[in-house]
This record gives structure tokens, sequence and C-alpha cells, in this order.
């Protein structure tokens, strides 16, 4: 037993560059993944950023905190003025309406457990979702209503996974409306981010729990 390896599963630099929403965004430019067109926060290059609606978010920002919705240039002059001394720590990106948001929990093998987050009838902030005002619809229900494209976006969680350097984690996406897709094509989608704490239930638990001894058995 003194002669087992050491195993360590989401190393302490992968939880810090998928931690750290300006780390997080420029691994994902480096390796080309499908992601809100973004910019790191500063006076000048806030500016000049052309996508508007946009979302401001805190690097370290997480269940729903330290994000801001930026419907024009006058709010986003707003912003500037009252967050002026700590611009560096947010990043801009385009908003996209699209109606769909997913959260898929992906090792090196795919996905293996996922969720469609829908809004609540009554939600009054309906620009972003999280716990306060969407609820979880699983994979069996009707309601979740996987897209068409379903694979590719498997394949593009796994490689923001390999991109900050994570064994596991979930990946949150957006996808348009099927009836919203080029004829013939796809619908379109982007990944908001990757993380590897992610919120559990009691069936999110069993899930981690199967991969992880599925990982440690596979060294």
């Amino acid at each position: 037993a003194l002669n087992k390896p050491i195993i360590e599963i989401n190393t302490a630099e992968a939880c810090h560059n998928s931690g750290d929403k300006i780390l997080m965004k420029n691994l994902f430019s480096e390796n080309d993944i499908k992601t809100a067109i973004w910019a790191e926060m500063s006076d000048g290059i806030a500016k000049i950023f052309p996508e508007m609606p946009a979302i401001i978010k805190h690097k370290n920002s997480c269940k729903g905190q330290g994000i801001y919705y930026i419907e024009n240039e006058e709010s986003l002059d707003i912003f500037i003025a009252e967050h002026q001394n700590s611009l560096h720590n947010y990043i801009i990106e385009k908003y996209y309406n699209y109606s769909k948001e997913y959260r898929l929990h992906v090792t090196k093998d795919g996905c293996f457990y996922t969720c469609r987050k829908m809004l609540k009838e009554d939600a009054e902030e309906r620009w972003h979702r999280h716990d306060m005002n969407s609820v979880w619809i699983m994979e069996e229900n009707p309601l979740f209503e996987k897209p068409s494209n379903w694979d590719l976006i498997v394949e593009e969680c796994v490689k923001a996974l390999n991109a900050v350097g994570l064994d596991i984690g979930a990946c949150d996406i957006k996808v348009q409306s099927e009836k919203n897709k080029d004829r013939g094509g796809n619908p379109d989608f982007i990944i908001l981010e990757i993380n590897s704490g992610p919120s559990m239930g009691e069936i999110t638990l069993i899930k981690y729990e199967e991969q992880l001894r599925k990982i440690i058995n596979e060294v």
C-alpha cells in the first residue's frame, strides 16, 4: 500500500485555469474552442467592443454573482465609471440570445451526465440562468430536447476540458433553437465556461463517484 502511486485528478493548475475566466477564455482562444466573442476589460478596449448587448463577468464570478447585462453604450459607460479601478478583473463578451442552455459533465471519454437548465416561469432576470431562477431538466424528460448536433457539442466540450487541463468537469453551453438554424445546417452553439466545482445534487454526486473510480482504475 505504501508503494501505491499518488493519483492527482484535476490538478491545482487546471482548477486555477478554469476558475479564472480570463485564463480560461485565453486558453479557449488559443485552442480554437467555440465560445463567445470576448475581450479583457479595460477602459479603451471596452469602449470599442463592437458587440451589443454584452455581458460583463468578474473573472471569479459564479452562481449568478459578479455578472452584468450591458444593453447599450450608455450602460457600458456607467459600468466603466463605477468599476474604474478594477476593470482588469473583468471580461466582456457578446450576449447570445440562444433559447437553450445545457450543462454537460465530461471526461476525456465524452459526456457522462447532462441536464438542461430552463428558466422558471416567474424568473425576473431572463438573460442568464442560475439555481435561483432556473430548474434542471434531465435527459429522459421530453423537455430536454437534445440538439441535433449533440455529438459535435460533446466533442467541443471535451476540447474545452483538455484546453484548461481538467480530467473531469462541467461545461455550460448555450444552443440556438432548432427552428433558427440555417436550412440544412445545425443549430449554432457556444461554450460559456467549464468548471471543476459544479453544484451537485444526489444524482450528480453518484455519477461523479462512478467516473472518479473509473479514472483511478485506469491508472
